[in-house]
């Protein structure tokens, strides 16, 4: 990346003004991939909302689709019941709030990313061809937590999250720098808002029977003459069958359809998974992995991806106007999906090896959690950024990770201000 050069004094006003809009194109108010049909509402229990991106707010009836980056919220009488494109479920409970931040599924490989945010509520997810090979992404107030090939139960609030493993390869659940790895079926980790995870325990027949009774809603509802909930509903619907013993089929037949209607028409293989909650103790013994075949990720869930390279740009100090050049490193941590930024821009330095760049929703974009100040130069200075990753891969995974990143900055500080553009690439 070439150097900025000076050549007038009102340039650095247009260089600030550059790495600003920057940052304002990288912010989470500008980021969003256009509208796209990602799954289907299966079965529904009350009136639960959808607002995708770019329209209005509806009631997620059953063969509604359901879009990237939409909104899903439900109220104290509300269930609903998603199928992804990819044959994942996901089962929302009441008073409930996520975002699908990102859906990204290629058939051919039967390979992708699905990321969420879930802000309260309780859920319920299992895993279809995505999950085989990438771990689910969910995103809580409290951790970060990975889900790998199976079934797990998610209960959120603003001061905790419990993270149930139902059945499957591996969970994961991350926070403030430690990482908890999850094999055994019918274990929780909770983890409270600010703190660490806990170490994980065995979850009670109770415990589990009264979390899987918030999905059952009213004995009356889910799909219009249904009865039985959003369950039920879903197991009445054709939709749910695609990760169920039945088979894919409507009919409940092995075949390629994908329920009915306006829904998607993709496979789902996972035939049987979902009967690992419908036995009495909440785990279907044949369905639990053999010791040989559980998977451990907990070594490219905290693997490191570093981005190294250099920063150019222009400086106003006490009035004066020069060019100033540094070096800049992102230490990327693939399971906290955050980075440790440690930058020198005009002789001060800034970051001191903590995570402090986050992605905005799925990424690619990155910003600064907070102004990093200098560690070792004028006091009172501080540094911002925004970038994003460059090349295929996007943000790392344990599978792939772009090539470079690239983005603007702004410092500022007493009678002091600069920006300019930093990039890094992949050591």
């Amino acid at each position: 990346m070439a150097k900025l050069a000076i050549v007038s004094p009102s340039l650095p006003r247009a260089a600030l003004a550059g790495a600003a809009a920057l940052m304002l194109l990288c912010s989470p108010m500008m980021i969003g991939a256009a509208a796209a049909k990602i799954g289907v509402t299966s079965a529904t229990d009350g009136e639960p909302l959808g607002k995708p991106p770019t329209e209005a707010e509806r009631v997620l009836r059953v063969g509604v689709d359901v879009q990237a980056n939409e909104v899903i919220t439900t109220k104290a009488g509300d269930r609903a019941h998603l199928m992804f494109l990819d044959g994942t479920s996901l089962t929302v409970g009441p008073d409930a709030s996520l975002v699908i931040d990102k859906f990204v599924y290629d058939p051919n490989s039967k390979t992708g990313d699905l990321a969420i945010t879930a802000s309260k509520g309780v859920f319920r997810l299992v895993g279809g061809k995505i999950s085989k090979t990438n771990a689910i992404v969910v995103n809580t107030p409290s951790d970060t937590i990975g889900i790998r090939g199976g079934i797990a139960m998610l209960d959120v609030n603003q001061t905790k999250t419990r993270s149930i493993f139902i059945f499957g390869f591996s969970m994961t659940i991350g926070a403030n720098g430690r990482i908890e790895t999850i094999t055994r079926p019918g274990t929780e980790v909770t983890t409270s808002f600010g703190g660490l995870p806990g170490k994980p325990a065995a979850l009670t027949k109770g415990q589990l029977a009264a979390l899987l009774s918030q999905f059952e809603g009213s004995k009356k509802g889910g799909t219009p003459g249904g009865s039985g909930g959003a369950d039920q509903a879903a197991k009445n619907s054709g939709f749910s069958d695609g990760n169920s013993s039945k088979g894919t089929g409507v009919d409940g037949s092995k075949g390629d359809k994908f329920g009915s209607g306006p829904g998607p028409k993709s496979k789902n293989p996972s035939d049987v998974i979902v009967n690992a909650i419908t036995q009495p103790n909440g785990i279907a013994p044949s369905l639990q992995p053999k010791p040989e075949n559980v998977v451990p990720i907990v070594n490219t869930m905290t693997s490191t991806v570093t981005y190294k390279g250099t920063m150019s740009g222009a400086v106003v100090n006490n009035g004066h106007l020069s060019s100033a050049t540094g070096t800049y490193q992102n230490a990327w941590n693939v399971g906290q999906r955050m980075g440790a930024v440690t930058a020198t821009f005009d002789g001060a330095t800034y970051g001191n090896g903590s995570l402090n760049t986050r992605v905005v929703g799925s990424g690619p974009a990155f910003v600064t959690t907070a102004p990093l100040p200098s560690v070792n130069g004028p006091a009172g200075r501080s540094l911002s950024l925004a970038g994003t990753f460059v090349g295929p891969g996007g943000v790392p995974t344990p599978q792939a990770s772009a090539g470079a990143q690239a983005g603007g900055f702004v410092i500022t500080g007493p009678r002091y201000v600069a920006g300019g553009t930093f990039q890094g690439t992949k050591q």
